[in-house]
């Protein structure tokens, strides 16, 4: 009978057995087993019988052709495959890639897989450990102390994770790479828990942007056993790379389309009444944080000198100095602009937990940003029927929104940081309803086809049972009886 054993590695056993004698002995069990076993951290190198430190599960029940799940060997029911996200920022933090993973938790979870998560944390109020939708989160801090009274922090923090987190999972999912995933990968060798690596932005965490640096960060990119690219940008930067073929996956990121949605006109006007939103006014829409990368101080600089009237600007995302993300020059900027003026009213309106509102309020949506993976903001406003204008990223937004002047795009597109065109497809779409209204159809049904959560989930859940499946026939994953 086959059998998967969902503890750790003999130096992880060494620790929690340790514990009981103090940090010494534990910082030698460390010593003695990166001594005797540092080549299990090279990519490949995880070749041994995994050594459990839990009671053994036995694999091979089925709830339906070709799912694979647990099945406890002492009440003989099914447990579901258990996966730990890690990623920059969570809810009540805001990031994209935090956004995305909250969203795909929602939509995948299920009796057969079931979600944690670890996240960093710019806010030290908020707690440690913390339920969102039902799902444990676990936060480290990352500001609000100093550099040593952080470090001081994380140990008790790392300890419980190491006990009580990831000796349960059975993958680890990072959203993103930087320098924190270093801590992360290299516990979940230790763990010997498969892990995937799902890029996020196109010149930062890409496979050849990371070889460019070299060192550490190569090194730890490395060994990820599975690497998600959703857009077409990052899955050709993957395969010009060098990395297995075979360890690509291409998933793009979902948007709940009944959330994000057209609102009737009727509808759209209690919206703007609710929000304290111009009624009369053409509104043009920004979603992100106020920092350089998305550049919404270059949109209000183009919506102040537009050549049209009633034409308003709402701006929604992080905008509090010091947040993550934001510049405070951009912030001045913007706040300066609104003062001295324009063709409406500009609306600064900050993080909100309901940005569906917003969208189902407005008119246009503009994407300045100079540096996207698959931006969430484009596919929350393509689902709600806006007409989109976004900066022409290759393998991108190229890809999703294409241009209108081509066959099959629906919307416009127009060069990173050029004022001039970004403000002659402003007045364009703003004169002509007609044309707003064609691209915001077209936009919502290409998102339906190819971007709807549902199908996103639906094939997440089948990428993560698949690995399984190869994780149970793996030798060193395996013993028999």
């Amino acid at each position: 009978m086959a059998i998967i054993q969902t503890g750790c590695a003999p130096w992880a056993e060494a620790i929690l057995a340790s514990t009981k004698n103090g940090f010494l002995d534990s910082a030698y069990s460390i010593k003695v087993y990166l001594k005797a076993h540092w080549k299990e951290f090279r990519p490949g190198g995880l070749t041994r019988p995994l050594v459990s430190c839990h009671s053994p599960e036995i694999i091979q029940a089925r709830s339906a052709p070709g799912e694979m799940m647990l099945v406890s060997k002492e009440i003989n029911t099914v447990k579901p495959f258990r996966v730990v996200m890690i990623t920059g920022a969570y809810f009540p933090e805001i990031s994209g890639a935090g956004l995305q993973c909250r969203s795909l938790i929602g939509a995948a979870a299920d009796e057969r897989l079931c979600f944690s998560v670890i996240t960093t944390a710019c806010n030290p109020k908020l707690p440690f450990r913390d339920l969102v939708d039902g799902v444990p989160v676990y936060r480290l801090p990352v500001s609000g102390k100093s550099l040593a009274a952080r470090a001081l922090s994380w140990i008790p923090r790392l300890a419980c994770i190491l006990l009580r987190v990831l000796p349960g999972v059975h993958l680890v999912h990072l959203h993103g790479f930087s320098r924190k995933s270093y801590l992360f990968i290299f516990l979940a060798r230790i763990f010997r828990k498969r892990i995937i690596i799902k890029m996020s932005s196109l010149g930062e965490d890409d496979p050849e942007s990371v070889f460019r640096s070299g060192g550490a960060r190569a090194f730890f990119y490395r060994l990820a056993n599975r690497y998600i690219a959703p857009s077409q940008a990052l899955a050709e930067s993957y395969r010009r790379s060098g990395l297995p073929a075979e360890k690509l996956f291409e998933l793009t990121n979902g948007v709940d389309t009944v959330r994000f949605s057209p609102a009737e006109e009727s509808e759209k006007l209690a919206l703007r009444r609710a929000l304290g939103l111009p009624e009369d006014q053409v509104l043009v829409l920004f979603a992100g944080h106020f920092s350089e990368e998305k550049r919404p101080h270059l949109l209000a600089r183009v919506w102040s000198e537009l050549k049209v009237e009633n034409v308003g600007l709402v701006l929604i995302g992080s905008a509090a100095p010091g947040s993550f993300e934001v510049s405070g020059r951009v912030v001045e900027e913007v706040q300066r602009l609104r003062k001295a003026g324009g063709p409406g009213a500009l609306v600064i309106a900050g993080l909100t937990r309901r940005p569906e509102d917003y969208f189902r309020a407005a008119d246009i949506f503009v994407l300045p940003s100079v540096r996207e993976g698959l931006p969430n903001a484009l596919l929350e406003a393509m689902a709600s029927g806006l007409a989109c204008v976004a900066v022409k990223l290759p393998g991108s937004t190229e890809t999703l929104l294409g241009n209108r002047e081509r066959a099959g795009g629906c919307g416009i597109l127009f060069e990173a940081d050029d004022r001039g065109a970004l403000g002659e497809a402003l007045e364009r779409l703003v004169r002509d309803r007609g044309l707003r209204q064609e691209l915001g159809r077209m936009a919502r049904q290409r998102v339906l086809e190819s971007c709807s959560l549902e199908k996103v989930a639906r094939r997440y859940r089948d990428f993560v049972f698949q690995i399984c499946r190869r994780k149970s026939s793996s030798p060193e994953l395996l013993s028999s009886r």
